[in-house]
């Protein structure tokens, strides 16, 4: 009887280990929800052109969808994966409007993501626009700041 408790307590001592270890990993991942701060510059001179806001859902499946705080573009979808060396990358799409509502271009962009710590990453990329004939318009650096979103339960 003693060996037999002794084994379920070391099971169960042994799967809770593995539980917490898993978290833990997750934890030091890209994938998770983050508010992003996001400056937009001229590549050739580092002049600032515009900041927003946005967030970003890393999902664990490979996808990233992102929503910004202007009207004048639309949500981002894309993709992203390990990069190595604890960096990431991601590629993505969405639509920029005039100020009248209309299209003014399908933006691309692309960054290399460092998570910093298990709460907080910088990125470095680029985004281009795109007319409706599929003509490069503009090319602009980006500089991400970002810190993880946590649900009520601390997560």
């Amino acid at each position: 009887m003693k060996s037999t408790m002794f084994r379920i307590c070391a099971m169960l001592a042994l799967g809770l280990t593995g539980s917490i270890t898993m978290l833990q990993a997750q934890q030091h991942t890209l994938e998770g929800v983050w508010n992003v701060s996001v400056t937009v510059t001229n590549c050739d001179t580092g002049a600032v052109i515009r900041t927003v806001h946005s967030i970003q859902a890393y999902h664990h499946d490979g996808t990233v969808a992102e929503t910004a705080n202007t009207a004048l573009r639309g949500p981002s979808e894309g993709v992203w994966m390990v990069a190595g060396g604890g960096t990431y990358s991601d590629s993505f799409y969405f639509y920029r409007y005039n100020s009248t509502g209309g299209f003014a271009s399908l933006a691309h962009g692309t960054d290399t993501i460092t998570l910093t710590d298990a709460g907080h990453y910088t990125s470095v990329g680029n985004v281009q626009d795109f007319d409706a004939n599929g003509n490069l318009i503009s090319t602009g650096c980006v500089i991400h700041t970002a810190y993880r979103l946590e649900d009520s339960e601390g997560n």
